[in-house]
This record gives structure tokens, C-alpha cells and sequence, in this order.
């Protein structure tokens, strides 16, 4: 709807900014620190002066994610603020209730162990979204150049070959605009910026409707049986689903899957009780009927106007992919963007971002959509409750399938970090020996477009904390002959950043002795000797046609 123009306050001091950042959830917090982090002005505008701590949304950070977090500082800060300690829980637990018999249980999932890892600087961490988002809040303070306009929501968007001016609303109906280079929107599912942009979803939906509870239960960690888990997935043929502490104090969250129209909390609390199994004291705090979405935007960019995060996909929560896929679009459109900026990125280098992330979002909704195919209601029968041996044979073959059918969903490891894009035009790919990372199983590869495989090169020390904010050029043992390439990379402004590393292991690791690595700690080159025409190297690595 147009916006009356005497509604415009003070037109003449327009906010000028390098990027404006629409939307502060996960995806658009970690753009702004990565812009921020690289020295970009951006102006990142949301509706809510504070996070929304009704709804817990994502739950867990992967370790891709968290890698990116440790790169920009701000790992520590997460862990810190989340309601459950780093180390609380690496398990899932399978049962008939709370109260009822084990089915099945795994542990060491989604790599939330505490346990230090080899292949990994930094694991998972298990915790509510509001918390990632306060703790990203207070850090902005870390980022001069980076401002914060609370209370600020986005009614329109106009642009131009070299601008983009958005149209904001804040407190008091009051109309503003802010002109930038560029416009970034990770404004949600429902985004105002895409539909301004006229860039349509495609796919689907699932038709089945869900539940998500929030709910009190100071007694309930200590009075069930199955010990402290992230996850415990109930198989109750009457009312099923999954539930978890949201902290250590007695807050909870549930799922209730093809759940009833319900419409009052009692009903609601009588379906909580019997995922329970027992008549616990609770209280029922928040309540939200929800459905799968399996979509897609047809496009990433629209002149000067990008999409990240649910504005661009919407991912089913099976394998926690969704918030994870949008702060890797943060992290890659983030060092893109700053590079055009700063005059080194090439004319080819912000469409990359479309044919690198798309690809990547399909194949995670794809995988969350297999995993959606066995739920709870497929494998809940009524023989699982039965105390005798019928029930004890019907827990074996439930036990079974559930080895079968949800290992891919809690051990995801070769999907989080073994999916690259090795198709990039921003890659330069070879015939060696690229190990193909299948379901749950790593396989570390230093392939072009692959993330570069982790070393530890000391106590805490990793070899990702060696790595440049531009590119990094590692040396795996042999004579410095890189003077050609630093030079080349001086020449047209490229920030490189050479790390010499004298371990035969690495050069099996790698199957290289150099290993060029993009600012997202993608491999972007390898080989056993650098390339006499470095500048075309470069060229192609920064995306100039």
C-alpha cells in the first residue's frame, strides 16, 4: 500500500549506510557481524526491540555454524548465553513416554559433545534461538560501524544502478528512508522485501498440522527415567511427538505431531500429560500450530536486493537445517558483498551468491524432507507400552527401525560439513581424489568448493584460527615459492594471507601441497605447485570475468 506522503519525516537527513540489513533473527544478526567484522557500515532494521522468547524456533547450532562463530569471536559469547550448558547432552532418547520404556536411545548426536574432535574446532552447540539472538544483540557493540534500528520495520523498497533506498516505519507510524549500496533481507518466511521484489516460492507443503508447546515443569527432569537428553522422541500410538528442556530450571518444549485442533491450553495440557505418562504439575505457556514447508525462492537477488535466511527457503525442522543453511548464506553473501565494496570482488562475485546457496538449500530441504518421511506416529504402535514380552519383541523391531530410519536425522556430520559446492563457478576443480561425505559419515576433502578439512596444530589451537579474512594460501612443507601469488594479490588489492605448514599429514589430508581457501573456509584451488599466471588464478577466485 502506497504510503501517504505528508506521513515522511524529515526526507532532507536521509540515512546513508553501505548495507542494509532487514530482519535481526539468527541470519541477519550474523550478516551484520560478518559485514561488521570486515569494517562495512550496515544499518540492520527489526520490528522487535528486543528477541521473541515465547517460541524457542531453532534449537541447535551446528558446527558449521559454530566454526563461523569462532571465526568472528563470537562462539564463546553463544555457549554462554545458552540456557543449557556446552557438554549438558550429546543423547536422543526413543519411549513410550517420559514415564513408560526405552525404545531406543543414541548418543554423541548432532556433535554436541563436549568431547574434543579432531575433524571439528568447535561443536555444536544445543540451544534456544532467543538466546543466539541476545547474545548477537549485545555483541553488535563490538562493531562500530554497525547500527541498530530497533522498532523499525520495512514498508517498501525502490532501487536503482547504484542504490537502494527502503522505505521503514517506526514508532509512532512515523515514515523514514534509508538510502544503501545494497539491501539484504532475512525478514522471515512471510518477507515484505520479496514480495515487494515480486520473487515468487516454489515447492510444497506437508499437509499434516503440528503443535509446538512451551511449557513449566519444575518437576519433571527429576521425576522421569530416562536421564538428561536433547530429545526424547515419544512413540505413544494416542498422542506422539518429541519434547526437551528448554533449561536447567524447568522450562520445556514439545511437538505434537498430526495434532487435533485443539483450542484451549487444558486440552493442550492433557496432550503434554500423556506424552508424560504421568500426571506432573505443569503449566502451559505458549502454544502454536505450525506445518511443514518445503520452498524455495526462484531467485536470490534482485538488482541490488539479496534474500538469505527464510526469506529465501523454508526448510522442515527434521535435522535442524533450516537456521543453519541461513547463517551459512549470511556468512557467504557477507564476505561478497565486503569484497565489492572494498574494490577486490569481481563483476561475477555477487551472483555467485544465487548459484553456490541455492543449490545447498535444496539439498537440505531434500534431506529434512527424508528424514520427515518416519516420524513419530510411524513408529508408534500399541504393543510398544506393553509391559510383558509381547511388548519387549514390538520394542526390538521398533528399536530396529528406528536405527534404520533416524540415524541420518541425529548424526548429521556428513551432510553439515560434507556438503560443499564443487560446481561453483568461483572454484577451479581437478581430477584428484575427492572422498564423497554419504549420510551420516565425514569424509574430509580438500576438493575445490569443499570446506577445507580441519587440523588441530596445538592445544586449542586450530588451523582455521591461522586463516586470513581474505584469502589464505597454505604452504604444506615445501619452500616458500609464493612471492608470485602475494604479489599478484597486492597488485589488484586481494587480502591474502599465507600460512606455512610443515606436516606430512597435511599434505595426505589435503592431497596437495598448496591449498588456496576462500574467507568462508572453502577450498577455492589446489596443487602440488603454484600456477605460473597466479593473477589469473585470482581472477577466477574472486569472480572476474
Amino acid at each position: 500500500m502506497p504510503v501517504p506522503a505528508h506521513m515522511y519525516a524529515n526526507d532532507d537527513a536521509e540515512l546513508d549506510t553501505d548495507v542494509l540489513v532487514v530482519g535481526a533473527g539468527p541470519v541477519g544478526l550474523t550478516l551484520a557481524h560478518e559485514l561488521g567484522s570486515r569494517g562495512i557500515r550496515v544499518a540492520l532494521v527489526d520490528p522487535n526491540d528486543r528477541p521473541d522468547e515465547t517460541s524457542p524456533r531453532c534449537k541447535q547450532l551446528n558446527p558449521r555454524s559454530m566454526e563461523h562463530f569462532r571465526r568472528l569471536g563470537l562462539a564463546g559469547a553463544i555457549r554462554d548465553a545458552s540456557l543449557l550448558p556446552f557438554g549438558w547432552s550429546d543423547s536422543a532418547v526413543f519411549c513410550t513416554s517420559l514415564m513408560g520404556p526405552l525404545v531406543q536411545r543414541f548418543d554423541g548426536v548432532f556433535a554436541t559433545s563436549d568431547v574434543p574432535w579432531s575433524t571439528l574446532p568447535e561443536p555444536a552447540q544445543w540451544t534456544a534461538q532467543f538466546s543466539v539472538e541476545r547474545a548477537l544483540r549485545a555483541e553488535l557493540a563490538t562493531r562500530p560501524t554497525v547500527t541498530p534500528h530497533w522498532g523499525h520495520t520495512l514498508v517498501d523498497v525502490d532501487q536503482d544502478a547504484d542504490s537502494v533506498t527502503a522505505t521503514l516505519r517506526g514508532g509512532g507510524d512515523r515514515i523514514h528512508r534509508l538510502r544503501a549500496r545494497y539491501l539484504a533481507a532475512a525478514d522471515g518466511g512471510r518477507s515484505t522485501t520479496r514480495q515487494r521484489l515480486g520473487i515468487e516460492l516454489s515447492g510444497s507443503s506437508d499437509g499434516v498440522e503440528n503443535l509446538q508447546v512451551i511449557f513449566d515443569a519444575p518437576e519433571l527432569a527429576a521425576r522421569h527415567r530416562h536421564g538428561p537428553a536433547l530429545q526424547y522422541w515419544i512413540l505413544n500410538d494416542e498422542i506422539s511427538g518429541l519434547m526437551g528442556q528448554l533449561d536447567t530450571t524447568g522450562m520445556w518444549w514439545a511437538i505434537v505431531i498430526d495434532a487435533p485442533s485443539w483450542s484451549s491450553h487444558a486440552s493442550t495440557r492433557q496432550a503434554v500429560q500423556t506424552m508424560i505418562g504421568a500426571d506432573v504439575p505443569l503449566e502451559i505457556v505458549t502454544q502454536a500450530p505450525w506445518t511443514a514447508r518445503m520452498l524455495v525462492a526462484d531467485h536470490y537477488r534482485r538488482g541490488r536486493c539479496f534474500l538469505l535466511g527464510d526469506a529465501a527457503h523454508l526448510n522442515p525442522p527434521w535435522g535442524g537445517f533450516g537456521a543453519n543453511t541461513g547463517i551459512g548464506d549470511a556468512v557467504d553473501l557477507g564476505w561478497k558483498i565486503a569484497a565489492t565494496l572494498d574494490g577486490w570482488g569481481g563483476e561475477a562475485l555477487l551472483a555467485s551468491f544465487e548459484t553456490e546457496r541455492r543449490p545447498f538449500a535444496m539439498s537440505a530441504i531434500a534431506a529434512a524432507t527424508h528424514n520427515m518421511a518416519v516420524l513419530t506416529p510411524e513408529l508408534s504402535t500399541p504393543e510398544l507400552a506393553d509391559r510383558g514380552e509381547k511388548g519387549e519383541e514390538a520394542r526390538r523391531h521398533a528399536a530396529e527401525a528406528i536405527a534404520r530410519s533416524k540415524s541420518a536425522e541425529t548424526y548429521t556430520l556428513g551432510f553439515t560439513l560434507g556438503t560443499g559446492c564443487p560446481d561453483s563457478p568461483l572454484v577451479l576443480p581437478d581430477t584428484r581424489h575427492a572422498p564423497l561425505s554419504v549420510g551420516s559419515v565425514y569424509q574430509p576433502s580438500a576438493c575445490p568448493g569443499m570446506r577445507l578439512p580441519h587440523l588441530w596444530l596445538g592445544p586449542g589451537e586450530s588451523l582455521y584460527d591461522r586463516l586470513g579474512p581474505g584469502f589464505t594460501l597454505i604452504e604444506c612443507g615445501l619452500p616458500a615459492t609464493s612471492d608470485g601469488l602475494k604479489a599478484e594479490a597486492d597488485r589488484r588489492g586481494v587480502p591474502l594471507t599465507v600460512v606455512p605448514l610443515n606436516r606430512p599429514d597435511a599434505v595426505a589430508l589435503f592431497d596437495a601441497w598448496y591449498v588456496l581457501v576462500r574467507p568462508d573456509q572453502l577450498v577455492a584451488w589446489r596443487g602440488d605447485e603454484l600456477p605460473e599466471d597466479a593473477g589469473s588464478l585470482l581472477d577466477h577466485v574472486r569472480g572476474v570475468v
